[in-house]
């Protein structure tokens, strides 16, 4: 199934219909009868709906930089700067708050806005299951390859808001009535994670391997279930489906042009968001990549907004001379020991003076799933297996082969992890997942066993907000009291 680019995804704004009625707490809008008879009459509008779906969820993970501050600011190795006071709290400096959020808890502690996504593709599924494959030009193939997407959008949706909030409420339908949604408990993770890989066995199933890296495709869905699994321990299956993903063709690019990735479809991008420069269009944002750029790569940005590595996380890290290092990172203008990230500094100059940064969000990688199996491999007792992943990506990165077993060999895949993704929106998760917090000096100071057993690193729920329109939402344990 290929997508018709009928508009660009930058006007979706009049096709994002669903959205656009946001009342209570799951930004639905009211079931309207006949304007859907006249909306679902065909797959040219299901394949409107669709790119809705891809352009809600981009927006939503760049509402406020939100997906880099989950990833990459919480986690400590990546510095705020000083425009952006108002970050300082989550950072290592402010002792990993996430209870102090001013004039950013729309962003960081609402989730509605992931909801307008999930119903976008709750209508997809339900209208476009309920459509005769005669409304589709390209028959069942076309009608499964939409409802495929829409699945994938939906498991990485709950599977998202799962990592960054806890329990979330697992809405698998449309409401008819957005204006009387019930109260609703949060739902266990175990229930919502099950829910996720029904859907991606599903997009597995059904899903062609496409040569643009923008959509969905069977290799996304793949990695994606690689990942839930991992998420949940289930480290056979994590290794099974990661496997799957390898087989389709993927190849790490050359460190040497290793910014490609961010450039839009390169051969290591496995699921990646367009938010490449268009004159006709807005996916691309002036201030979502930039604050990882000093003025070296966008003259006269100034200093305060920019955001570095974290200096501790370089000297320890980064304590021997590797090839990676210089192809992500750079000094920063005015003082040569401070660095920042360059992974996005493709930019362009759209009128005098005024730039836009032209990369995608890669959301899935090759590298990322390398080094997820080799801790899969780690946990299934295949420990030459994992320490040659590990390898695999040392090399790439112009890193001498190490021979690391035991307990060391899990925590050396963890901060390999770290090196190759930063910046990339993910290594809190990863610090989660791998119960890093109590193993490293660099969290334990900050992550009690009481923060740990209460679920601390998760983000707090805005309350204020959200419990009028739902009685019995309840707020994360550590949160009450925080």
């Amino acid at each position: 199934m290929k997508f018709k680019y009928i508009l660009s995804l930058i006007g979706m704004s009049s096709l994002i219909f669903f959205n656009s009625s946001c009342s209570k707490y799951l930004d639905l809008k009211p079931e309207n009868s006949t304007y859907d008879e006249v909306f679902w009459k065909d797959g040219e509008n299901v394949n409107r709906a669709t790119l809705g779906a891809y352009a809600l969820l981009r927006n939503s993970l760049r509402a406020d930089r939100s997906y880099f501050i989950f990833g990459d600011i919480a986690s400590g190795i990546v510095h705020p700067g000083a425009d952006d006071w108002n970050m300082n709290d989550f950072s290592r400096s402010g002792g990993y708050k996430f209870s102090y959020a001013p004039y950013l808890e729309g962003s960081l502690w609402n989730w509605t806005r992931f909801y307008g996504v999930i119903n976008q593709c709750n209508l997809i599924v339900e209208q476009a299951e309920a459509m005769d494959i005669k409304l589709f030009e390209g028959g069942e193939e076309e009608k499964k390859g939409y409802i495929s997407n829409a699945r994938f959008l939906r498991a990485y949706t709950y599977f998202y808001m799962q990592r960054v909030w806890g329990d979330v409420l697992l809405v698998k339908e449309t409401f008819k009535d957005p204006q009387n949604i019930p109260d609703m408990t949060r739902t266990p993770e175990k229930e919502t994670l099950a829910f996720c890989k029904e859907d991606l066995l599903y997009a597995i199933a059904n899903l062609q391997q496409n040569s643009t890296k923008s959509f969905a495709s069977k290799g996304a869905a793949n990695a994606l279930m690689a990942e839930v699994c991992a998420w949940e321990h289930d480290y056979v299956n994590a290794e099974k489906y990661a496997n799957e993903t390898l087989k389709l063709g993927y190849a790490l690019e050359d460190v040497k042009d290793y910014r490609k990735i961010w450039q839009g479809n390169s051969k290591e991008s496995i699921f990646e968001l367009n938010m490449l420069y268009s004159e006709s269009g807005n996916e691309f944002t002036e201030d979502f990549f930039s604050r990882f750029l000093s003025s070296a790569s966008i003259p006269g940005k100034g200093s305060g907004s920019v955001w570095k590595i974290e200096s501790e996380f370089l000297e320890t890290e980064f304590d021997e001379p590797e090839a990676r290092l210089d192809s992500m990172s750079m000094p920063f203008p005015d003082n040569a020991q401070v660095k920042t990230i360059r992974k996005y500094d493709h930019v362009v100059e759209y009128r005098e003076g005024k730039y836009a940064v032209s990369n995608n969000l890669v959301l899935i990688r090759l590298a990322d799933i390398i080094l997820l199996r080799a801790e899969a491999y780690y946990k299934n007792g295949k420990a030459a297996l994992a320490l040659n992943d590990l390898n695999t990506i040392r090399k790439r990165a112009g890193l001498k082969e190490i021979q690391v077993s035991g307990e060391e060999l899990f925590k050396e895949i963890f901060r390999e992890r770290r090196r190759e993704l930063i910046g990339e929106g993910v290594i809190q998760f990863d610090l989660i997942r791998m119960n890093m917090f109590e193993q490293l000096d660099e969290y334990s100071a900050y992550y009690s066993a009481d923060r740990i057993a209460n679920k601390g690193y998760y983000w707090p729920l805005d309350m204020r907000n959200l419990l009028p329109q739902n009685e019995l939402l309840t707020q994360n344990p550590w949160w009450k009291n925080h």
